[in-house]
């Protein structure tokens, strides 16, 4: 996989033509994060894995994963203005890591980017664990990382700030395909809690949350967990691969409740086990906030056949 970007300047109707943005092609390059720094600044960081041969059939043997998402590393380069050269990719830090969500700015100017450890022990990624990486105005690593305490199998951390501003809050995604887990965190990023269940549902698929210029939270997460007998043990791993439907929901009360929830994308409707995988994947959404109150949600759809959007008001989801 390589990563390659497209823009849509303002007025057009049309996307330009993508062009190659990631630069190691001996490398899986996956997960990008696009974000725009204080001077103006275009900023890319994404994962850079080592790839494995389709004809590889050794992980079957030693009882691992194709993927080698435990050799990543997390590259960053930036450019000036979409039309310039883009800076040569760097290691962001010399140790393996993945990447999901953006960092977040902070009032000085720097950033906290949430990461996690991928671990091929345990199978199936079930021993991922977070950590968040503090970054200078320069994008570049300032200080050790921070672990997220208990945070094994609690990852793609989505960090907002509280409603009074005062602390973050960290959304995860659940290896158990339980639920959504959220930790409290220091306004510095430097402390955090062990991430707590909230009521909302997860099927070990990722989530996004956003603080809304109202002060009301969103989160976008795909309504369903996975029926399990007992409490299996973190370390593990379960994959219900059912990714829809797609839902929105709001919080008043930094993600304490969620009193209201809509399904932006049920699939293509069909429900019985014999037709379950004809439906198509909806997952990895991201969402940001226009005008106040109007929420831009991309995300991918049919199993990866396309990026969909969705433009909607705050009052489609809160009546």
């Amino acid at each position: 996989m390589s990563i390659y970007g497209s823009v849509l300047h303002s007025g057009k109707t049309t996307w330009s033509k993508p062009v190659l943005l990631s630069q190691d092609p001996s490398r899986s390059e996956q997960n990008p994060l696009l974000f725009v720094t204080a001077d103006h600044r275009i900023h890319l960081i994404h994962t850079a894995q080592e790839s494995r041969s389709p004809h590889d059939t050794s992980w079957q043997r030693e009882g691992s994963t194709f993927s080698k998402q435990w050799t990543a590393t997390l590259r960053h380069q930036s450019t000036k203005s979409w039309r310039h050269r883009w800076s040569a990719a760097t290691d962001l830090i010399a140790t393996p890591a993945f990447c999901r969500h953006p960092p977040i700015a902070s009032a000085d100017g720097s950033w906290l980017l949430p990461i996690y450890r991928s671990l091929e022990e345990g199978g199936a990624f079930g021993h991922d664990h977070s950590f968040v990486l503090p970054l200078d105005a320069t994008v570049t690593a300032a200080g050790a990382l921070v672990g997220v305490p208990d945070s094994i199998g609690r990852v793609h951390g989505s960090i907002v700030r509280s409603a009074d501003g005062l602390r973050l809050l960290q959304f995860f995604r659940s290896r158990l395909a339980d639920c959504v887990y959220r930790s409290i965190g220091s306004l510095d990023g430097r402390h955090w809690t062990p991430p707590e269940p909230t009521v909302l549902p997860n099927n070990n698929s990722s989530i996004h949350a956003l603080r809304l210029t109202s002060g009301m939270l969103a989160i976008v997460f795909n309504r369903f967990s996975a029926e399990i007998d007992g409490k299996p043990a973190w370390g593990q791993a379960i994959w219900p691969r059912t990714r829809w439907p797609l839902t929105m929901a709001i919080s008043d009360d930094d993600g304490a409740s969620w009193p209201w929830a809509r399904d932006i994308d049920a699939g293509l409707g069909f429900c019985g086990e014999a037709n379950w995988h004809l439906n198509g994947q909806l997952a990895y959404p991201s969402i940001v906030e226009g005008p106040p109150g109007t929420l831009h949600l991309a995300y991918s759809w049919g199993n990866q056949a396309a990026i969909r959007y969705v433009c909607l008001v705050l009052q489609d989801i809160t009546g």
